[in-house]
């Protein structure tokens, strides 16, 4: 068994404890859901326009159609599942050798490089990247700009529950464990166990996908895909995760993203008037989104 100093392992705690903002929001959205029967119908092709109830009920009904989505895939969809899954296994066979050469080539420039994209991936940067798109849709009195980022931030924590239930489910050991790609210890919640998905890549391609939607500007659209495409191999530079665990990961993330938001591409631009009041002063904008 090899080992690799300076790789810490993570404990059971801060493991277990990724699972709180999770059952955090789904007891929180159930009262909501049971609050207010009344509700209207949700619907694929309407899309949340503020943080509220109907965001919450939304994200519950979204789960369940991509839960239950394989018996309703058609030959495409199929399809596209079969190249996702034989992506992933061709990686397999590779993995242990792009371990030792990420180990013994690493330098100091691709190092700092790499952890750079990973912090950038991080899941405190990528809510605070959500939540200020959200805000200034909001301020701005952009409809566009809040559907947009409130499907990210859907599409982000229905990739979260995902990668959980993988890691926890799989239990790959990480490639600093020296246990090998082939060493799994299902339903573990120990860190260096927790290899396979890699949630960077996933929340990465998530994002990136479903804020793709929102746009028809091919600049911004390689932008976002190299972002991802950054921070999925910084996981792998930085020893964090096997190469399988990275592909399986951005393909999980960028299907997921793109079905979440798949309703941008309904809505039609159309100017917006809106209000702004303040001590003494009353204005009023007229905004388009595009």
């Amino acid at each position: 068994m090899e080992n690799y100093p300076g790789k810490k392992e993570k404990n059971l705690l801060p493991s277990a404890l990724s699972f709180f903002p999770i059952l955090l929001f789904l007891f929180f959205s159930t009262n909501f859901l049971l609050a207010d029967s009344t509700s209207k119908k949700i619907e694929s092709n309407s899309p949340p326009e503020h943080l509220n109830g109907y965001f919450l009920r939304h994200i519950l009904k979204n789960t369940e159609n991509i839960v239950l989505s394989p018996a309703h895939w058609t030959d495409n969809d199929w399809l596209s599942a079969g190249l996702a899954s034989i992506a992933t296994v061709a990686f397999l066979p590779v993995d242990n050798s792009i371990h030792k050469w990420v180990v013994d080539e690493e330098s100091s420039a691709s190092h700092s490089m790499a952890r750079a994209f990973s912090t950038v991936g991080s899941p405190t940067i990528l809510l605070g990247l959500v939540t200020t798109g959200y805000l200034f849709g909001e301020i701005c009195g952009q409809t566009k700009t809040r559907q947009a980022f409130l499907l990210s931030a859907e599409s982000l924590l229905i990739t979260e529950i995902f990668v959980q239930v993988g890691k926890i489910g799989f239990g790959r050991a990480r490639p600093y464990a020296g246990e090998g790609a082939f060493s799994f210890h299902p339903l573990s919640f120990q860190g260096k166990w927790q290899s396979f998905p890699s949630g960077h890549a996933a929340a990465a391609w998530s994002l990136a996908s479903c804020l793709a939607s929102s746009t028809n500007s091919l600049a911004l659209k390689i932008s976002l895909y190299s972002l991802a495409s950054g921070i999925s191999l910084s996981r792998v530079l930085l020893d964090k995760h096997f190469a399988s665990d990275v592909v399986a990961a951005s393909l999980l993330g960028f299907f997921i993203g793109k079905k979440i938001g798949q309703p941008l591409h309904q809505i039609k631009n159309k100017p917006q008037i809106s209000m702004i009041t303040g001590p003494g002063i009353i204005a009023f904008s007229l905004n388009y989104s595009y």
